[in-house]
């Protein structure tokens, strides 16, 4: 916790941290126990209340109601510091209350003197008081929270104006008989509890409550809570519901604001973070030591360290070494932390060592953690160390005995021991630097050199085709490509001009050189993990995924991302015509076609990779004549997605396939396969046009994907072989139209059958409330009696009864049947016989976003490993390569979702491990 109780406190903190941390951690002892062991203040006030200005503020806790109040000792709207890195507070803040119930405190920036005092008041309504009134009001209505919810801001609102008329003045009584404040506050035990004991009413004649006499500065801040407690409630209920008194504003953004700590750096969103088990309370305290919020930058974070060691420059003491300790756990823990690395490493050099890093390396060597390493002696090391080294052969291992030793040594400040470890090390990596492990050594990302994530998604799946990749690195050869910028090579029946050649000689060259930094960067990266372990040896950072980034040429994605004067290309693109991705890709495709060198039939080999054929057939109506068919190149098929909230990939493929009627004279046109690519790409159609509201909208269904799809039934034009399927289908949706009519209109929380038990539970509880005493003295003056009143309700419960075990009988038998149908179609999309039209899905784009305007791309790719005959998944984000679980592409769940397949890429089976690979 950031508070102390010490008259003096020697660690400075960041202004954020005071701010976010500090404050928020500052709880008054007597409450303490009532709270979660986690509780943070979460600081708000009325709306309309008086804004926090000048040289105060104050602020009241939304959940435990501790009010705090700031007073700093210069006015101004914002108490900036003069140092442009922002305050560097000293102080301390006490939990222990003071004669006055009070907690105070106070702290003092070290670069420009402001001084800022505090005082913390504890709730008037405790918050276990308030605690038992919520659960008894929630278990009330445990089959309808909402409606607890309801009752329970009803008691609270009502509490409120009781209160509040009191400090105006208003003595009069609450009767507990009166109808009114009965429904309200039901004067069950919790309520009274906190009438009692929280509000200060007094019960009289056994019915009458009574306010203080002497309402006081207590029951006006009993008033307040009471509005915040309603505020805090009422965001459970429906906009509509909600009380425009009770509404809260949020102070932290403007605590921050007020204190001039608004504006230091804060880490983005998507920087790697590795949190292992067990680790979370070091990291936490790591930061509480530094005295920096966990969202700080990593300049932020270097420069709290660097504050401290001027404040404390000794080196050899506790505080330095704790203090170091500090930073290489949060080193550790920040993946693509280069600064504080580095910053690590020039400590280290100035003898400092992590003592977790100390603690793991006693351990690996002589098996006990907590040896105390200064009193062995050197020599005995390295005879240990030597020991070890012969018990393994693995390099790894090797490597990382080594690391342990140079810690151990920089440890014990013995300089002779260091140079032997560094010997040993440089002996071990030169052995095995050549011998990357791709398995262990991700790929390398590329940076976003702005609004670039979809053209990174089409370099990195480009990089893993290895015809494609492997012909770019021959670059510069004289004969795989057109290096000699000889003209007569056709693209569309035109000749290429010389500066489209050349054009297209510097995409290649330019495209050789980026593949050529990822092959040697992961090359790099495998070098670096077996030199040292990063972070100073921390065991936190064992393992953890560092980042090693590639930046694209802005030449080269201009290339790729300006479309040319005169588009290209014989390969034409089926379909509407979308951006981004598949434009990107076509005009990669077409550089690489333009810088080949001129051939007889004008074919390539990029053509034969990409580009399949469709045969077009179009009938007459009803009449058997049929016009010459037509052949039609294809670089990707455009799939359309059904109107359904879900559809599978095999669907959308007869989608495109099956016949459809083009013209107002019923012209019907077919299409069939007459060869696949080697590489299929499929395009899918998320981006339609309203023609009503004249702009593009993006569909959102999901779509599931399948690791092995067959082609061959969309070889023929005849589709007898799927007959079976179309039944199957038919019978589905046939199942579904029955599950449909047990749906209620919209609006409603259930469905037909969840309505029928709650009336059954309800005319239940009729029945048994008209056999209480009360209910039929009540009845009695009506005409209907109790006995008619308990049949009734009985009658209606057990015909209510019959009919949902009549429908749930039905449902669960329709809900059988469909997962028997879904199982078989799913059973014959999964029987995929292995021949020439039988594909592998290699790669998959996504693009987050419910708009086709804005959004992000990455790209799942699959990776095999032939030794271990392994199959993993990789996600490809910008600069951060992971693995991930196949179930992120593989998605069953059926729910539409703003992340969503966008772009498809299948590899053919039988030649899938000379096609793609993801190796170096």
């Amino acid at each position: 916790m950031g508070v102390v109780d010490s008259p003096t406190q020697s660690i400075g903190v960041v202004g954020a941290y005071f701010a976010k941390t500090q404050l928020s951690e500052w709880i008054p002892a007597d409450i303490a126990g009532q709270l979660p062991s986690q509780h943070r203040h979460i600081w708000v006030r009325l709306n309309g209340t008086n804004s926090n200005e000048g040289s105060s503020w104050q602020a009241t806790c939304r959940d435990c109601l501790c009010h705090c109040q700031l007073t700093a000792s210069s006015s101004g709207a914002e108490h900036s510091c003069i140092d442009q890195d922002g305050h560097h507070f000293h102080g301390s803040f006490s939990s222990l209350p003071n004669s006055l119930g009070e907690c105070s405190g106070s702290t003092r920036c070290c670069k420009c003197g402001l001084s800022v005092t505090g005082t913390l008041h504890a709730p008037v309504l405790m918050p276990e008081v308030v605690q038992s009134l919520e659960r008894a009001r929630l278990l009330l209505h445990s089959h309808h929270p909402t409606q607890g919810t309801r009752d329970l801001v009803g008691t609270i609102g009502t509490l409120y104006k009781m209160t509040k008329n009191a400090c105006n003045g208003d003595i009069r009584p609450i009767k507990t008989d009166s109808e009114k404040p009965r429904k309200l506050l039901k004067f069950d035990p919790p309520c009274i509890r906190l009438l009692e004991e929280g509000l200060g009413f007094q019960l009289r004649l056994q019915t009458e409550y009574h306010p203080p006499a002497d309402p006081g500065v207590r029951l006006g801040r009993a008033r307040d809570e009471l509005a915040l407690i309603a505020g805090r409630l009422q965001r459970k209920l429906p906009e509509s519901e909600r009380v425009a008194v009770f509404l809260l504003e949020y102070e932290g953004e403007r605590l921050l604001r007020w204190l001039g700590a608004h504006a230091y750096g804060r880490r983005q969103q998507q920087a790697g973070l590795a949190i292992l088990a067990g680790s979370g309370t070091a990291v936490d305290d790591a930061y509480r030591r530094l005295g920096v919020p966990e969202d700080a930058s990593d300049a932020v974070v270097a420069w709290a360290y660097r504050r401290q060691v001027e404040e404390d420059p000794e080196t050899g003491g506790p505080l330095a070494q704790r203090r170091y300790d500090c930073l290489s756990t949060i080193s550790a823990v920040r993946t693509s932390s280069d600064e504080l690395l580095g910053l690590v490493d020039s400590e280290r050099d100035r003898g400092l060592v992590a003592s977790a890093a100390v603690h793991a390396a006693c351990a690996a060597l002589f098996g006990d953690a907590h040896l105390d390493v200064s009193a062995v002696d050197s020599d005995t090391l390295r005879e240990v160390f030597l020991a070890r080294l012969n018990d393994t052969h693995k390099t790894e291992a090797r490597m990382e005995l080594a690391a342990h030793l140079a810690i151990l040594a920089c440890a014990k400040r013995d300089q002779r021991l260091e140079d032997y470890a560094a010997e040993v090390k440089l002996g071990i990596e030169t052995q095995v630097v050549e011998k990357i492990n791709t398995w262990v050594q991700l790929p390398i990302g590329l940076a976003n050199i702005g609004n670039t994530c979809y053209l990174n998604c089409m370099l990195q799946c480009l990089f893993s085709i290895l015809p494609i990749r492997n012909a770019v690195l021959r670059f510069g050869d004289k004969v795989t490509w057109n290096e000699a910028c000889e003209l007569g090579r056709r693209d569309s029946g035109r000749v290429l001009t010389e500066d489209e050649v050349r054009t297209a000689l510097k995409f290649v060259a330019l495209l050789r050189t980026l593949f050529e930094s990822l092959v040697e960067k992961r090359v790099e990266a495998w070098s670096a993990t077996l030199a040292s372990r990063p972070s100073g040896g921390h065991p936190l950072a064992a393992g953890s995924p560092r980042f090693p980034v590639v930046t694209p040429d802005r030449e080269l994605a201009d290339m790729l991302l300006t479309t040319p004067s005169v588009q290209s290309s014989s390969l034409q693109r089926s379909g509407f015509q979308q951006q981004d991705v598949d434009e990107c890709m076509a005009q990669c495709v077409s550089l690489l076609g333009h810088a080949l060198p001129p051939s007889s039939d004008n074919s390539s080999w990029i053509e034969q990779l990409l580009a399949g054929h469709l045969e077009i057939t179009t009938t007459e109506g009803s009449s058997p004549t049929k016009e010459p068919p037509t052949k039609e190149a294809f670089v990707n098929l455009s799939l359309n997605l059904p109107t359904a909230a879900s559809a599978d990939i095999n669907e959308c493929l007869e989608a495109f396939f099956a016949p459809t009627e083009v013209t107002s004279d019923s012209r019907v046109r077919s299409s069939r396969i007459l060869d696949a690519p080697p590489v299929l790409c499929i395009q899918v159609q998320r981006v339609q046009f309203d023609m009503a509201k004249m702009q593009a909208f993006k569909i959102n269904s999901h779509l599931r994907l399948r690791s092995q799809i067959s082609l061959t039934r969309f070889t023929g034009f005849d589709r007898g072989g799927d007959s079976r399927l179309e039944e199957l289908r038919m019978k589905l949706e046939s199942i579904d139209r029955r599950l449909a009519t047990l749906a209620l209109p919209a609006g409603n929380d259930c469905d037909v059958l969840g309505a029928l038990d709650r009336v059954q539970s309800f005319m239940d509880g009729v029945g048994r409330w008209a056999e209480l005493d009360a209910a039929q003295q009540l009845l009695v003056a009506l005409p209907q009696t109790p006995d008619f009143v308990m049949e009734t309700a009985r009658n209606i419960s057990l015909q209510t009864q019959s009919l949902s075990s009549i429908l749930g009988d039905s449902k669960r038998q329709w809900d059988l049947e469909r997962r028997e149908t879904a199982s078989e179609i799913n059973s014959i999309y999964e029987t995929v016989e292995v021949d020439s039209m039988a594909y592998t899905l290699h790669a998959v784009f996504i693009h987050s976003g419910m708009t086709p305007e804005f959004g992000h791309y990455w790209i799942y790719v699959r990776d095999y490993d032939r030794g271990q005959r392994a199959v993993r998944w990789l996600k490809f984000n910008d600069s951060y390569v992971t693995v991930v679980d196949e179930s992120e592409i593989f998605n069953t769940s059926g729910v539409e979702e703003p992340a969503n397949p966008y772009y498809l890429v299948y590899a053919r089976t039988l030649d899938v491990d000379g096609i793609v690979d993801l190796g170096v």
